[in-house]
């Protein structure tokens, strides 16, 4: 299209374009062409709008989290469901109506506090030392400026005062907590059985004529999915750090700079005799027992073999039996009063009696291991190492904003990426939308391949985050639409998926007509027998953790109304997720008795109500704020 615009974008045509154009250069100036169009607006709380790039870090920020968590468990059509981004936005304006109304409270974090929060945080520590580096490598890698990402760091924990001002300033009543433990804490007595599928699996025979239909009626079912193989270029540090060799000038530097590391304090090896004297002892009993540790010292220094006495007259059983061998010690082991006459004496030397709040001790140091420095030889390798890796992050930090840039700006070939920061382009197995292997073993991977810029237009995709330290952008090679797999090769598997649907069916069927028999009066132990149906017999709490039975029969046990007096037992079924079915009957409850549980047990259902109730609290707050304020929500946004 654009060779045949030019061909005929001659004459009065070429003129006619060059007129068009030079009128708003001339009207509003050249920038205009450059400048962005007005910023997209997904909500406004207040007057205040929440802009769609904005919205957009907030829902990567979710789905990272949830990849995170749940790992590729997670359902991949959760995070693009309309659901899951109105949660989103949902936090922002919540957030905003917290940050308001912080404001007008006069909360505040600090510059300091905010420090202390930034370099604590463990994603940002390199050997256990916040690395300024790797800070700013994170942030951006996440889109953010450090700027944007300081604020909203501010914004997140000026909420969380409010939010603990709310959940843990909360209290319980010991009324309140006892009503909650009687009914925890409530033992139930009660039979039950187990229908199984497998009891029908043998007498189910499926035809083919049955096969046949549910093949032809159901051809989603039984496809291979449809699959794509693509091109990728991957920016990581551990790439980067392959090939780089740190000169020696540069790794004895870093051996220079934090020799710290590497240096182990001095130690000693010590000995002890205690007289152990009471902290509640009247001064008449501190005296004897200095003046036996007087007497011990005096033996000791005077050639006496200082084992003999630890293991005759040492309190300390721990060390008395070793001659009074407390091993090599290092700075902060010991009681302060106890290490510091340690510290000042020489090896072979027998202090004066040193008092501590377990009574006196004569002290000898038996060996003194002086400080040490790791020679530069010894760690040479694991700075090497290091140091690979931290000019590898300084590259990375360097390259990422180029690499999506060019990703970004150049969509229709990522070799400007790989011949600009020297990658390789790479090239994928096939994969589908719910699996694949190597690079396609991660969802996000996934999930952009078959994203419509990336699958339909065939457009580079935006940079994907592996993790903190890897950066990939792919583009479609290879396609395959989803084919029908052909009827041999599933009828085994729709024969065994119509057989197990028919042995459930069969399974809540006996199940619906027994619980009704035994509902009429029908005697529990007599239709049990008839049936061949096997009974089992429990006694639990709600809170007992046990794999028989199952979490679904013990929940609905205790959904199950109290049984009343001169009455036959409460009986009751329910389907279980396996396609179980399980009758039982409930014969006895007592309730739970709060002067008997054990103070775990207390504690931990009293800090549960607390926070349930200051949570509950903290939802009025937020809810009064929404309330209060002028919300608008643009979906189509979203």
């Amino acid at each position: 299209m654009l060779t045949e615009i030019r061909s005929r974008a001659t004459g009065w045509i070429a003129w006619f374009i060059v007129i068009l154009i030079t009128i708003p250069f001339a009207l509003w100036g050249i920038n205009s062409y450059f400048e962005g169009a007005d910023a997209i607006t997904v909500a406004s709380v207040n007057g205040e709008d929440i802009e769609q790039q904005t919205y957009r870090y907030a829902l990567e920020d979710q789905r990272s989290r949830l990849s995170r968590l749940f790992g590729s468990n997670v359902d991949p059509n959760l995070a693009n469901s309309p659901e899951f981004k109105k949660r989103v936005v949902n936090g922002l304006i919540d957030q905003i109506l917290l940050s308001s109304d912080a404001d007008v409270r006069g909360y505040r974090i600090s510059n300091e506090q905010l420090n202390q929060f930034i370099q604590s945080a463990p994603q940002f520590q390199r050997d256990g030392q916040f690395a300024s580096d790797l800070y700013e490598s994170s942030v951006r890698t996440q889109g953010y400026q450090l700027g944007d990402f300081e604020r909203r760091l501010r914004q997140q924990h000026v909420a969380d005062q409010i939010r603990i001002g709310f959940t843990d300033s909360e209290f319980v009543t010991d009324n309140d907590l006892d009503g909650l433990l009687r009914l925890v804490l409530q033992r139930r007595e009660f039979d039950y059985t187990v229908i199984k599928p497998q009891h029908f699996m043998e007498q189910i025979e499926i035809t083919d004529a049955e096969i046949e239909n549910q093949y032809q009626e159901n051809p989603e079912l039984y496809q291979h999915p449809e699959k794509v193989k693509v091109q990728f270029v991957r920016l990581a540090v551990a790439d980067i750090a392959k090939g780089i060799t740190p000169g020696e000038d540069e790794l004895r530097q870093a051996y220079e700079t934090s020799q710290a590391r590497y240096r182990a304090p001095e130690q000693r090896r010590v000995s002890h005799i205690l007289i152990a004297v009471k902290q509640d002892a009247d001064e008449e009993a501190k005296n004897a027992a200095l003046e036996e540790a007087l007497s011990l010292t005096q033996q000791a220094r005077s050639g006496v073999d200082f084992e003999d006495l630890a293991k005759q007259h040492s309190d300390d059983p721990g060390s008395a039996a070793k001659g009074g061998d407390l091993g090599v010690i290092a700075e902060g082991v010991m009681v302060k009063p106890f290490e510091d006459a340690a510290y000042q004496m020489q090896q072979g030397e027998i202090s004066d009696p040193v008092t501590t709040r377990f009574g006196y001790h004569v002290i000898k140091i038996t060996e003194l291991v002086p400080e040490s420095v790791k020679p530069f030889a010894e760690i040479r390798g694991q700075l090497e190492q290091e140091e690979r890796k931290r000019l590898a992050e300084v590259q990375f930090i360097e390259h990422a904003e180029t690499f999506r840039n060019l990703a970004y700006e150049q969509p229709d070939s990522l070799e400007p990426v790989a011949e600009e920061l020297g990658l390789s382009l790479q090239t994928s197995d096939w994969f589908s939308a719910e699996t694949g292997t190597g690079i396609a073993a991660n969802q996000r991977i996934r999930d952009a391949a078959f994203a419509d810029d990336v699958f339909v237009e065939g457009l580079n995709s935006e940079t994907i985050e592996i993790d903190v330290n890897t950066l990939v952008a792919l583009r479609k090679l290879e396609s395959r639409p989803a084919a029908l797999i052909p009827l041999p090769e599933v009828r085994d598997q729709i024969a065994e998926t119509l057989k197990q649907e028919r042995a459930r069916e069969r399974v809540a069927q006996l199940g619906g007509e027994l619980l009704d028999m035994l509902q009429q009066g029908s005697a529990w132990d007599a239709l049990m027998q008839e049936h061949g149906l096997e009974v089992a017999q429990s006694s639990q709490t709600r809170i007992e953790q046990t794999s028989t039975p199952s979490r679904e029969i013990v929940e609905a046990v205790f959904k199950s109304p109290r049984p009343k007096a001169d009455e036959p037992p409460v009986r009751g079924g329910v389907n279980t997720a396996t396609g179980d079915y399980a009758l039982f009957q409930v014969r006895s409850i007592e309730d739970g008795d709060p002067e008997r549980a054990d103070k775990e047990v207390v504690d931990r259902y009293r800090s549960v109500l607390s926070r349930r109730r200051g949570y509950d609290y903290f939802l009025s707050y937020q809810n009064g704020l929404r309330t209060a304020a002028d919300i608008k929500i643009f979906e189509d946004q979203l």
